[in-house]
């Protein structure tokens, strides 16, 4: 029996040390300043000198948690590139099995119109995605699903809107991959690949604006999400009719305390406190961002009004 115990115990010991939490703080050993070469960081190589891009630091400017996160942002040296890659890696000390692990963290973008802002978990020998969620600026929320063994960036029907943070989940199971934004589960797919991650990327493609980095948690919730998903299925919100040209309208299980509207480039154009519809006419014909603030989440979807 006491063979046994030490068993349990060694692995309910390997489970503690696998997770692992990073706010950039300088008790982790952050120090303000370039995140290359900090506490198993490095940003993105060059392949040429120097030999990391110089730009991606930890600053003070804005934190979900603590004083300080990482702040990705444009390298004025280089280009707008083809998709997300100059940011901040994360060098995994041990890797984690694309069949059970979880990933999550804070992100504040600054502007639409600007960068695309992504996550990924990679396996950095063979350069291959395992998983993927793009933040594409026209706020639209993209993950990367594997289908019939082509990859493919599908799109959620979530939106993001600047200077917001939100909270993303990436978990991995035996059977799919779940990414969860605030808490409410967005997609349900596949590995990328069916390789480990042992590094996470925070990226953009260089073009404008910045993405703030906080709060990264591994493996620290892969116990609850089925508890959230329940939690998550009584707080379904609906917003109709879409497209709508008189009034949009929220169904929600719980009171609706505000109702944001805002346009293409974040600015905010009407509010409707305490009340579950939202007048739209008169307003110029195309895509809106709206928010919706309820007294159990927060929930961002992107409308057309004709």
């Amino acid at each position: 029996m006491k063979k046994y115990y030490s068993i349990a115990f060694l692995l309910l010991s390997m489970c503690v040390f696998a997770q692992q939490a990073i706010s950039f703080e300088s008790a982790e050993g952050f120090s303000v300043g370039d995140i290359n070469g900090q506490a198993g960081w490095i940003s993105t190589p060059t392949g040429g000198f120097p030999e990391n891009v110089t730009h991606q630091m930890i600053s003070t400017d804005k934190a979900s948690d603590g004083s300080s996160s990482l702040k990705i942002v444009k390298e004025n040296t280089y280009g707008t590139q083809t998709a997300p890659v100059i940011g901040g890696f994360y060098n995994l000390s041990a890797p984690l099995a694309n069949t059970n692990f979880s990933v999550s963290f804070d992100i504040n973008i600054s502007q639409l119109n600007g960068s695309d802002f992504g996550f990924q978990g990679i396996n950095s020998i063979d350069d291959q995605f395992v998983v993927r969620l793009d933040f594409e600026k026209t706020g639209l929320v993209k993950i990367l699903n594997l289908a019939s063994g082509i990859q493919e960036l599908i799109s959620t029907p979530s939106a993001w809107l600047p200077n917001t943070w939100y909270r993303l989940k990436v978990v991995g199971s035996a059977t799919d991959i779940r990414y969860y934004l605030n808490n409410v589960l967005i997609y349900t797919g596949t590995a990328a690949s069916s390789l480990n991650i042992n590094q996470l990327r925070f990226v953009h493609n260089n073009s404008l604006g910045s993405a703030y980095i906080d709060n990264i948690k591994i493996n620290s919730e892969l116990w609850v999400m089925s508890v959230k998903d329940s939690k998550a299925a009584s707080r379904e919100i609906s917003l109709y009719p879409n497209p709508a040209t008189d009034f949009l309208t929220v169904n929600s299980n719980t009171k609706v305390k505000s109702i944001q509207l805002y346009d293409e480039t974040g600015k905010l154009i009407r509010t409707e406190v305490n009340n579950n519809k939202i007048e739209v006419k008169g307003l110029s014909a195309g895509v809106y961002m709206v928010n919706i603030k309820t007294e159990a989440r927060n929930f961002t979807e992107k409308v057309i009004i004709r």
